[in-house]
């Protein structure tokens, strides 16, 4: 029995994993240049978009739910 993986947790955890990486990525460069506000604005910013994208994505899915079952009552 598989289970799938539902689309407003899968599309946030690829954004965060790849917000890592580049993080991790950049470190060096902003650890020699000193500009620690920059850094952990993007990764700030970075995470807001994270968690704006997971709630958007679940109140687009319960409303297609939602729609669909009134659609199935209806028939």
């Amino acid at each position: 029995m598989s289970r799938k993986i539902k689309r407003h947790i899968l599309f946030p955890m690829v954004l965060l994993a790849y917000f890592a990486i580049m993080a991790v990525m950049a470190y060096p460069r902003y650890k020699a240049s000193g500009n620690w506000s920059e850094y952990f604005g993007i990764i700030g910013i970075c995470l807001l978009m994270v968690i704006l994208l997971f709630f958007i994505l679940k109140r687009r899915q319960k409303i297609r739910d939602r729609f669909s079952s009134k659609k199935d009552l209806n028939q």
